[in-house]
């Protein structure tokens, strides 16, 4: 209690003798005070988006390449360890409109019983009903439906992914690592890299959830070239 009178009692006192002090004792406004008081606020202007200029290859069809193109995923398994599985048959396909890439096309089918896991056994477990059930479900697919680019080598690749018959929206980072003349194949060719999360339950793969994560990450690397 006595805290708080002496803490009233000192702000009433600072508070009197401000309204007390003589009024010549305030700055009085200069007409340069006046003016800044007066003029109009500016916010800071930002330099206008560069445009994002067409691709350096030709428009058409271009086809991953096998030997340089790889599916990897990955997760937590029991907070112990992060398996990096592959899948050992991808066919890729871009329709590339290199003036306007945004409209452009992807088509991915892959072959779930080729997984490789590098533990043969574990490649059976996953290939039974209890993952992928491959008896049932011989293809993965992925079609895109929209790619939105950030900068000219950035973008976000959204399209429809397909799992033991059940399909699901999916969102993919993807960066252009280079376009232009392979230097051994000799046709114009594109190197791509994209990343994904997906929910493995919602595709019908959520045994062992939470203690295996549910949270699967999704690479890709590969290089595509023109065919047409």
């Amino acid at each position: 209690m006595k805290t708080y009178i002496l803490t009233a009692t000192t702000t009433a006192i600072a508070l009197g003798l401000a309204s007390c002090a003589p009024s010549g004792q305030a700055r009085s406004q200069t007409p340069e005070d006046k003016a800044q008081q007066t003029a109009p606020k500016t916010s800071a202007t930002t330099a206008p988006a560069k445009p994002i200029g067409p691709l350096s290859v030709p428009s058409g069809t271009y086809v991953m390449d096998t030997y340089h193109g790889y599916v990897t995923f990955s997760y937590s398994h029991f907070g112990f360890s992060r398996p990096v599985l592959a899948f050992r048959d991808v066919d890729a396909t871009i329709h590339l409109d290199a003036a306007h890439p945004e409209n452009s096309t992807v088509n991915v089918t892959i072959d779930p019983d080729l997984i490789d896991s590098g533990v043969v056994p574990f490649d059976g477990h996953l290939k039974d009903k209890d993952f992928f059930d491959v008896e049932q479900f011989k293809t993965i697919s992925f079609k895109s439906t929209k790619l939105e680019r950030l900068s000219t080598e950035t973008g976000r690749l959204t399209g429809d992914l397909t799992i033991k018959g059940i399909t699901r929206p999916v969102v993919l980072d993807v960066k252009l690592l280079a376009a232009g003349p392979h230097p051994m194949k000799k046709v114009p060719s594109l190197g791509i890299e994209a990343h994904t999360m997906v929910k493995r339950a919602d595709f019908g793969l959520g045994k062992y959830v939470p203690y295996v994560s549910n949270e699967v990450e999704i690479s890709v690397s590969a290089e595509f070239n023109k065919t047409e």
